[in-house]
């Protein structure tokens, strides 16, 4: 008798009944439709679909088309959403008629089919609306994606299991039942042991993602420049005065370059694409920044070398931006974000983009900036300044385009890219020059700021590893 039961209960049987409702046509069309809903609302998290709407498009985009692994999870987990849908459906339909025991619908299946479809929107994906570029600050989630990914491979399934016994016990799982006899609470009694293990899966995917999330809450020691003496101790007893590196990365004098504006400023103002009032406005009310006399004379045409330090790091980055996001040239127009960006307005002058012939590059020069572009990330996100998608982006490509008409070689480019980086972002560049310090034993003077520009120490996932090396190893 108890191996009937265990027979008429197990997976095969379950399997075979989630078949037959699949003999109803109209079951098979619920799921057709579930199904063409879901893969598309992975396609649009994906960034494989936009949405046109009045200025521009409304969806996500990513630099990288999805991996093999992550078609699959689109797929695997369209599929078994549209499962649970319908299931759950067909179950709602036997309650109504009175072959259902209990007060609802089975709940976690469908929670389950919503984590699964909202969770791809993390994956450092920037969103397109309305001619501008969003990025969410999810970006502590960027280490953790295989494990959310996997997390809602699993609770999926679980929940496909749990909506799919429901149905073929004709009684609800997750919900409360109706006096159960004494027949079906034995029976309920047999297969407590198959469904503490999958109540058990479950449960270890959350608790192994929350414990991951909260090591990035967790407290850390900040580096303190308040002291000459703060140090971090390596393994081999070394000791490497923290301040010292911060010094040599973001300078209190900041640097000066021999890079000059040639009066692509004066230019800007002249065409209407930057409109001083208007910056001074942004820099006074959002930034708290009185606009100073030697920021005056750089929009006046009056300034010449460009210069970056801790107090005009902002300034510079709505100047570099204003001129990247304006000038006529092929890396611009020719990135994945030129047919949405129409009437991109930043609120310093008007809006446009790559509207204005303001520096014009030879073939060479062209060539250079190109190449270091398409080199060169920032730690906002992961993609390269060939494929501006935030200011400052737009601000580093304004910068390789006037070094490069000026004849700068790729290593002076490269060079003055991670100096103007630094002062924008700060924490990731002091970071990377601790650790090569720690693993390479380089001063940030004798490292390659081309490799450093690159995507292993520049890019949102490079920085993370080195951010988290440090954590683990130094509590930094």
């Amino acid at each position: 008798m108890k191996a009937n039961i265990i027979k008429e209960n197990n997976l095969y049987n379950i399997a075979a009944n989630t078949i037959l409702i699949f003999r109803e046509k109209v079951n098979v069309v619920i799921f057709s439709v579930a199904l063409l809903l879901f893969l598309g609302l992975f396609s649009f998290f994906y960034g494989l679909i936009t949405i046109p709407v009045p200025g521009g498009v409304f969806g996500f985009y990513r630099m990288v088309a999805p991996t093999a692994f992550e078609i699959f999870y689109m797929v695997f987990s369209s599929i078994v959403s549209s499962l649970i849908v319908t299931i759950t459906i067909y179950a709602t339909k036997l309650k109504i008629k009175g072959g259902t025991k209990g007060k609802g619908a089975s709940a976690l299946g469908l929670v389950t089919g919503i984590f699964g479809a909202v969770c791809p929107a993390c994956l450092g994906i920037n969103l397109l609306a309305f001619g501008n570029v969003f990025t969410a600050q999810l970006s502590f989630l960027i280490p953790y994606i295989l494990w959310i990914q996997i997390g809602g491979i699993i609770l999926l399934s679980t929940g496909l299991y749990l909506v799919a016994k429901s149905a073929y016990e004709k009684k609800c799982i997750s919900c409360s039942v109706d006096a159960p006899s004494s027949a079906l609470k034995k029976k309920s009694t047999d297969n407590a042991v198959l469904d503490k293990k999958f109540t058990a899966i479950a449960l270890l995917v959350v608790i192994i993602f929350a414990y991951q999330i909260t090591t990035v809450f967790g407290k850390s020691t900040q580096i303190n420049t308040g002291s000459s003496e703060a140090t971090l101790i390596t393994k081999s007893g070394e000791k490497i005065n923290i301040n010292n590196v911060i010094e040599s990365v973001t300078p209190k004098a900041g640097f000066e370059t021999t890079v000059k504006w040639n009066g692509i400023v004066s230019k800007m103002v002249k065409d209407g694409v930057l409109d001083p009032g208007k910056l001074e406005g942004i820099l006074t009310k959002r930034y708290k920044q009185e606009m100073r006399p030697e920021w005056r004379d750089v929009l006046a045409g009056r300034g010449t070398n460009l210069s970056i330090n801790s107090d005009n790091a902002v300034f510079m980055m709505y100047v570099l931006w204003t001129f990247a996001k304006h000038n006529e040239n092929g890396i611009l127009t020719d990135s994945p974000f030129a047919k949405n960006f129409k009437n991109y307005d930043i609120g310093v002058g008007r809006s446009g983009y790559g509207d204005t012939s303001l520096l014009a590059l030879t073939p060479s020069q062209q060539a250079i900036a190109k190449k270091v572009s398409e080199n060169a990330y920032r730690p906002c996100c992961g993609n390269s300044t060939a494929a501006p998608d935030c200011s400052h982006g737009y601000s580093a490509l304004g910068l390789v385009e006037l070094m490069a008409s000026q004849g700068f070689s790729e290593e002076e480019i490269f060079n003055t890219f991670v100096k103007f980086n630094s002062f924008w972002f700060p924490e990731t560049y002091i970071k990377d020059a601790l650790y090569l310090k720690v693993t390479e034993g380089k001063n940030w003077s004798e490292v390659n700021k081309e490799i450093v520009a690159g995507k292993d120490y520049s890019s949102l996932s490079g920085s993370y590893k080195v951010k988290n090396y440090l954590k683990s190893n130094f509590g930094i």
